[in-house]
């Protein structure tokens, strides 16, 4: 069974472990009723879904080749609590507007 941590120091889920398993995947990240899951090596840390103030859409820009330079814009979801901002890279736009449409609606 995973290890959980939570990101938001003092604000935990309680029956995290049941979250998770009925979590949503999204990629390689979990969207469960509770909290949003992300995997951390052999560990999964979690943001609680009641700690997020604000949720928005970014990009990120990443830059690729040798001879000739390419840059490709990706989704990128930022969600800001009490505790700091985090940022998750995505790979399909749909991604980042499925985490959107679940999580604005609760701010």
């Amino acid at each position: 069974m995973p290890v959980f941590e939570t990101l938001v120091p003092g604000n935990v889920i309680k029956g995290v472990k049941v979250d998770f398993r009925s979590a949503e995947r999204v990629e390689q990240y979990r969207l469960g009723k509770a909290g949003v899951y992300i995997p951390a090596g052999l560990r999964w840390t979690y943001i609680p879904r009641s700690a997020i103030r604000e949720a928005s859409a970014s990009q990120r820009t990443v830059s690729a080749g040798h001879c000739v330079t390419v840059q490709v814009r990706t989704p990128m979801l930022e969600i800001s609590t009490e505790a700091g901002s985090f940022s998750l890279n995505l790979e399909k736009q749909a991604s980042l507007d499925r985490f959107l449409a679940v999580l604005r609606r609760e701010i």
